[in-house]
């Protein structure tokens, strides 16, 4: 059993192949050290290139930290790379650096790849060198083909990591536009998860159901439950996570109870969250529920285009799909687009 023991690599992104080979080294050693190397530049480019937001090491330590919070035995630490030559190149700065990581002292490098060896045992003489299933036997699997594939290797990506991959369906309008009924049916179709509209129940929650009273407060906490209940929702997606409305249409509820924004409201608006937004026009039959209150025609059109003008004002423009015609329409344009970002 060795004291202490370290685990290395860039994890972009974490996989369950990376998990055996730390769950595997924890077996054989009081200590084990989870440390990420991460040089900012050629991540940013390893991620652009494989067309994905960048995966930042703050983002790969949450992952991993959570992965491995209940055992104590395990820990995860940063490498910074940034100024040191890329690799092959800078092992001697790489190794100054490893030990100012680990100042433990590190008994035992545990590894997946052969070719660390030589190297390994030239700059850190007295530590052993466990070499761990190279050929991937149990999880034949590497980061470079996950890139390639996020979805098509779904399966393989760690928990934690898969909100941040998930793709984000927004499907918002006004009113009566069948969003609530369309976000359901699509997430049933797909088999994952989706976050209701939790402006549709405040009223009757917090404020016995009269719309009256409602004050700025319970605007910025509606976008605050949003917000909450659309990362519950990420937790369990499958590939893809569809949300009922967003902050740009609690600060459009906003205008219409009180008059203006809420700049707290606003402070949720984040359109890179979404990989889509699919927008409903309000063309089909207006069906009172005891809570709408815009049922004219006139009235209708007049809000649509107030809501699509504060979506293209919040840069939501390159994202917005706009969907209408009958109930039976809807879905399946709905599939088609959402079949488009699931390539």
């Amino acid at each position: 059993m060795f004291q202490t023991g370290v685990y290395f690599g860039r994890f972009l992104p974490p996989h369950r192949g990376h998990l055996y080979q730390i769950i595997e080294a924890s077996t054989r050693c009081e200590k084990l050290i989870v440390v990420i190397s991460d040089n900012a530049a050629q991540t940013e480019k390893i991620c652009r290139e494989a067309g994905m937001k960048t995966v930042t090491y703050q983002l790969r330590k949450q992952w991993f930290s959570q992965q491995v919070q209940d055992m104590a035995h395990i820990e995860v630490r940063v490498l910074d790379e940034s100024d040191i030559p890329e690799y092959p190149d800078g092992w001697p700065q790489w190794a100054e650096r490893m030990r100012e990581v680990v100042p433990e002292g590190i008994d035992a490098f545990f590894v997946g790849d052969q070719d660390y060896d030589a190297t390994l045992k030239a700059y850190f003489p007295g530590s052993a060198i466990q070499l761990f299933d190279p050929t991937r036997s149990r999880y034949p699997i590497s980061a470079t083909d996950i890139r390639a594939d996020i979805l098509g290797n779904w399966h393989y990506i760690l928990g934690p990591a898969r909100p941040f991959f998930a793709r984000k369906v927004l499907i918002a309008g006004t009113e009566s536009c069948g969003k609530t009924t369309l976000t359901k049916c699509l997430a049933k179709l797909y088999n994952t998860s989706w976050s209701e509209e939790v402006g549709r129940y405040y009223a009757e929650q917090f404020l016995g159901g009269d719309e009256s009273i409602y004050t700025d407060e319970d605007f910025s906490r509606m976008a605050y439950l949003q917000a909450e209940q659309d990362y519950q929702a990420l937790r369990t997606a499958n590939k893809v996570c569809f949300f009922d409305t967003d902050a740009v249409v609690t600060n459009y509820y906003s205008e219409l109870y009180m008059g203006h924004r809420n700049p707290m409201v606003e402070a949720f608006v984040a359109p890179d969250k979404y990989d889509i937004l699919i927008y409903l026009k309000p063309d089909v039959r207006w069906v009172a529920d005891g809570q709408r209150l815009n049922g004219d025609q006139e009235r209708r059109e007049a809000l649509d285009c107030r809501l699509i003008d504060m979506y293209r004002e919040f840069g939501f423009g390159d994202k917005l799909a706009i969907v209408s015609g009958d109930y039976n329409e809807r879905l399946h344009r709905a599939i088609e687009l959402v079949d488009g970002i699931m390539k």
